[in-house]
C-alpha cells in the first residue's frame, strides 16, 4: 500500500513539473546582454547592435519593414525577380497565390501570428496562399508599416485621398467574413483631416495608432482620438505644415510612446518621442543644425528603444542612431534605415 501510495505522489509530482514548465513562456525576455538589434536599411542590409553588418537580402530592390518572433525575423519588401513573398531569417520565401492581374506587386507590410504570414499588397492582403481584398480602396493610401496582427486579427492603416489636397481622412481597416472592412475614424470637433501612420495592437481588439490630425501628431487609443501637444504650439497659429507627427507607435507598462518629429522654435526638424502625449527629443548633439526624426519605436520588457535619423554636418552625411532608455546604444553612419527589431 505504501508503495502505491508513493507511485502516485512520484506521477503527480512528475505532472505538477510537466505542467510548470508548459505554462513558461515560450520567448522570456532576455537579459540585456543576450539580446540583438537588428537594424534593416531600405537597400536590404541588416546590421546589429554592434555596427556590424550580418546580412544583405537577395535580390532585394527595396525592404519596407521588419518584424520578429522568438528569434525568427522577417523582412517585406520588393524581390527583383518579381516574386511576391518575404525573406524569413535572410532566406527569401515564395508566397504562393495566384494572380488574376498583371501588375507589380509593392509589400508594404508584414505581420505573422501562429503559421501564418500576412503581407500588405494592395489591394490586398496576402495570408499563406489566400487573398483577401481591402474593401473600396481606390482612393485608399497605405502607411509604410500599414499592417499589424494581433492573436490572429489582422488591422490596416493609412488614409484616403478626397480631391482636395489638403483634406485626407483616417482609414482603418478590419478583417470581417473574407475581406477587409473599412472605418473611417473620428477627429476631434474643429478638425477636417488626418492620416493614420502607425499602428500598435494586443489583445486582438485593443488597438494604438498614431498619426496626424490637422497640423497636430494625434493618437487613436481604440478609436478615441486625442492630439498631443507640441513644444512649440505658437507654431500652430500660422502655416499649412504639420508642426508635428507620430511615425511609429508602442505601448510598454501602460504607457503609450509614440516616435515622429516636431519643429522647434527654429523651424529645425526634431526627433522626438511623445510619452502619454509629452514630447521628449533625441538628438546626439542639440547644439548643431541640422534636421532629425525618430522613424521606429519598439518595447522589450520594460525597456523601450528608439530608431533616430539624423543629418549631421559634422561628417556631412546621414546618422542612424539605435537609443535605448534615452540614450544611444549604437550609431550608424550613411545607411537609409526602414525598421528595426531586437531578438
Amino acid at each position: 500500500m505504501r508503495c502505491f501510495v508513493y507511485f502516485l505522489l512520484s506521477i503527480c509530482a512528475v505532472t505538477l513539473l510537466s505542467s510548470c514548465e508548459h505554462d513558461e513562456p515560450v520567448n522570456p525576455i532576455k537579459p540585456l546582454e543576450e539580446r540583438t538589434v537588428l537594424v534593416l536599411s531600405t537597400e536590404g542590409e541588416i546590421f546589429d547592435q554592434t555596427g556590424k553588418l550580418v546580412k544583405e537580402l537577395s535580390n532585394c530592390t527595396f525592404a519596407s519593414e521588419i518584424i520578429a518572433e522568438g528569434n525568427d525575423y522577417f523582412v517585406a519588401g520588393v524581390s527583383s525577380k518579381g516574386r511576391v513573398g518575404y525573406w524569413k531569417n535572410g532566406k527569401w520565401n515564395t508566397l504562393h497565390v495566384d494572380f488574376i492581374d498583371d501588375v507589380d506587386h509593392w509589400i508594404y507590410g508584414i505581420g505573422k501570428w501562429d503559421t501564418y504570414i500576412y503581407l500588405l499588397d494592395l489591394p490586398n492582403v496576402l495570408r499563406n496562399s489566400g487573398i483577401f481584398p481591402l474593401e473600396d480602396s481606390e482612393r485608399f493610401v497605405a502607411s509604410d508599416h500599414g499592417l499589424e496582427v494581433s492573436e490572429g486579427q489582422c488591422y490596416v492603416i493609412g488614409y484616403e485621398l478626397t480631391g482636395n489636397e489638403s483634406v485626407f481622412l483616417p482609414i482603418l481597416y478590419s478583417y470581417n467574413k473574407g475581406s477587409y472592412k473599412k472605418e473611417y475614424l473620428s477627429v476631434p470637433p474643429g478638425y477636417i483631416t488626418g492620416e493614420c501612420r502607425a499602428i500598435y495592437a494586443s489583445n486582438r481588439t485593443h488597438t494604438v495608432i498614431g498619426g496626424i490630425v490637422g497640423r497636430e501628431p494625434a493618437v487613436w487609443v481604440d478609436k478615441q482620438c486625442k492630439t498631443y501637444q507640441v513644444s512649440c504650439p505658437e507654431l500652430l497659429k500660422e502655416g499649412s505644415y504639420p508642426v508635428g507627427r507620430i511615425e511609429d507607435i508602442t505601448e510598454c507598462n501602460g504607457h503609450v510612446y509614440a516616435a515622429g518629429f516636431e519643429y522647434n522654435a527654429d523651424m529645425e526638424l526634431v526627433a522626438t518621442v511623445w510619452v502619454d502625449g509629452i514630447p521628449e527629443h533625441y538628438q546626439y548633439n542639440p547644439d548643431y543644425d541640422g534636421a532629425s526624426q525618430a522613424i521606429g519605436i519598439y518595447a522589450y520588457g520594460n525597456d523601450v528603444y528608439v530608431l533616430t535619423t539624423e543629418f549631421t554636418p559634422e561628417v556631412s552625411d546621414l546618422m542612424t542612431h539605435v537609443w535605448l532608455n534615452g540614450k544611444i546604444l549604437m550609431s550608424y553612419q550613411g545607411i537609409q534605415p526602414t525598421g528595426f527589431v531586437v531578438l
